[in-house]
């Protein structure tokens, strides 16, 4: 595995949350939550890539919280409520309103601007976080 790779999670999560940015102002708001989920889940592998491990083709936030927890401990605990709330509103994104677990069936403003600030608040705890763990690691015989 590429020593670089947690830093090109890293990299393509900081893009996916400029284009929420850019496309929560134009009003694209199914959008906006689709690349804030994945903001999160390229934040979640960045961390199991850091390990060293394979990278599982998984969405799921919880599940890939669960492995990152595995792989750290207890310590590397994230907001559920946060998590279950962008897997919940990437369904809704994707799909169109009869599949859709909101109230309106799309996200609107409200949704799309609570995605992005759970996206950056999870960015925020885990970028230092892939840092401390490949230094770590570096320093390992």
């Amino acid at each position: 595995m590429s020593a670089k790779l947690p830093e090109l999670w890293l990299k393509y999560a900081d893009d996916d949350l400029a284009g929420a940015e850019i496309l929560l102002n134009e009003k694209i708001y199914n959008i906006v939550c689709f690349h804030c989920q994945q903001a999160v889940e390229k934040l979640l592998k960045s961390i199991i890539a850091a390990y060293g491990q394979e990278i599982p083709r998984i969405h799921n936030l919880i599940r890939l919280t669960s492995i990152c927890e595995e792989l750290h401990g207890d310590s590397f605990a994230l907001d559920d409520e946060a998590l279950i709330f962008l897997n919940d509103v990437y369904i809704d994104s994707r799909y169109p309103a009869d599949f859709g677990i909101l109230p309106s069936g799309q996200p609107g403003r409200d949704e799309a601007q609570k995605a992005l600030s759970y996206a950056k608040q999870i960015g925020e705890r885990l970028r230092p976080l892939v840092a401390d763990i490949l230094r770590s690691r570096s320093n390992q015989p």
